[in-house]
């Protein structure tokens, strides 16, 4: 029986302990920063990392698990109060244990080393990471996705890579984009247990440019616009990387569900439904759904108005996960319109000005010299016309 000490008592430490190996391991205590911490967690004691440090690696326990994800900052804290770095290992470590026999140790090791798995995804046959954002296939399943070959796409908010994985093997050269370094997420073992070709970049969507990250034929844009509080820019570079023709598809947080996942709407369903046609966002100060990084929230048709006046032809949206979701596939079909004219220098406003103004004055003087002639014979009408 392996005894471990595990480092927190959130959410990570929740899913750990879901899925625990009781029958290989035993928990001796929880560890926790919080000065507020409780005494005890699912009946064992928390301790904090002053009383863990006391303990004696080896003997009081074999293994310190972090359950966070913090955990480079944790390992590091842990480190310098002594506990012995080879004892330290990730939480996820726990999750891959009962399905060591699917896979290789190399492989097994990889899994392992990621501190915190964001999608939940079979990343290899019959193993599925212990992510906290669901993969959503649904969201490839449009025709014109079934076969792309010989196309080139681009993954933005890739985290893990599921959909980067997914699009590779359907044939796509793909490249995921992200804010988030591929080694500080799943994407880099993705790649290397997968045996993927797969580019990473590490750059904002609001940098996104032709020049420097190239074109592409497909883009991906799942559960990233309502965390940018600039969606249209974000759309307008999407687009300049688009080739003509070339899809987009986008997926994230619409209005038409918050009263059921956002406290501030409950009981305004009426108000929503009152407003369905009508193109609305929500600008969030606070929070959304208990996130912070929640800005902008449309509801479905505000989304594809904003698509139809970033270039794109909307071929099909939706809702999803009781309207909390909403969805679009659109192609390109114009450069990205302009936003607001721009007046010449003031220089040469003044010489076109000066320009009309001759012109008119000009216009003047020949018309009173028309009014200034002599008045033309009284009309005599002709015999024929008596």
């Amino acid at each position: 029986m392996r005894r471990l000490l595990i480092w927190g008592t959130g959410g990570q430490a929740e899913k750990v302990l879901a899925q625990f190996p009781h029958a290989t391991h035993e928990i001796v205590a929880f560890v926790d920063n919080n000065p507020a911490r409780p005494e005890l967690f699912h009946g064992k004691p928390v301790l904090g990392p002053a009383a863990a440090a006391k303990l004696v690696a080896g003997k009081d326990y074999d293994q310190l698990a972090i359950a966070s994800v913090f955990y480079g900052e944790i390992r590091q804290q842990a480190v310098g109060l002594g506990i012995p770095a080879e004892r330290i290992a990730t939480a996820c470590s726990l999750h891959f244990l009962h399905l060591a026999h699917l896979l290789s140790d190399a492989q097994l090791a990889e899994l392992s080393s990621v501190p915190w798995w964001y999608h939940c995804f079979e990343i290899l046959p019959g193993v599925v990471t212990p992510g906290v954002c669901g993969y959503k296939p649904w969201l490839l399943d449009h025709p014109l996705l079934a076969d792309l070959a010989g196309r080139r796409a681009l993954d933005i908010g890739a985290w893990d890579g599921p959909y980067t994985l997914e699009m590779t093997r359907r044939g796509a050269e793909v490249t995921g984009f992200d804010i988030q370094p591929s080694s500080h997420s799943g994407f880099d073992v993705m790649r290397r247990v997968n045996n993927l070709d797969a580019r990473h970049i590490c750059a904002n969507v609001y940098t996104l440019n032709p020049a420097e990250h190239g074109t592409f034929d497909v883009v991906t844009f799942f559960g990233v616009y309502y965390h940018l509080k600039d969606p249209l820019l974000a759309l307008a570079n999407i687009n300049a990387v688009l080739n003509m023709g070339g899809l987009v598809l986008v997926e994230g947080a619409v209005l038409e569900g918050a009263p059921q996942v956002d406290a501030s709407w409950a009981g305004r369903e009426d108000v929503i439904a009152l407003l369905r046609d009508m193109p609305m966002g929500y600008y969030v100060k606070g929070e959304y759904e208990g996130e912070w990084s929640n800005w902008w929230v449309p509801n479905l048709t505000c989304l594809g108005h904003w698509l139809e006046s970033s270039g794109f032809e909307l071929l099909h949206s939706g809702l999803a996960e009781g309207g909390a979701r909403g969805y679009c596939v659109a192609r390109k079909v114009a450069e990205i319109p302009q936003e607001h004219i721009v007046l010449p220098p003031a220089q040469a406003l003044g010489q076109a000005c000066g320009a009309a103004a001759a012109t008119c004055v000009g216009m003047r003087q020949k018309r009173l010299k028309v009014l200034h002639r002599r008045p033309p014979e009284p009309f005599k009408p002709d015999s024929r016309d008596a």
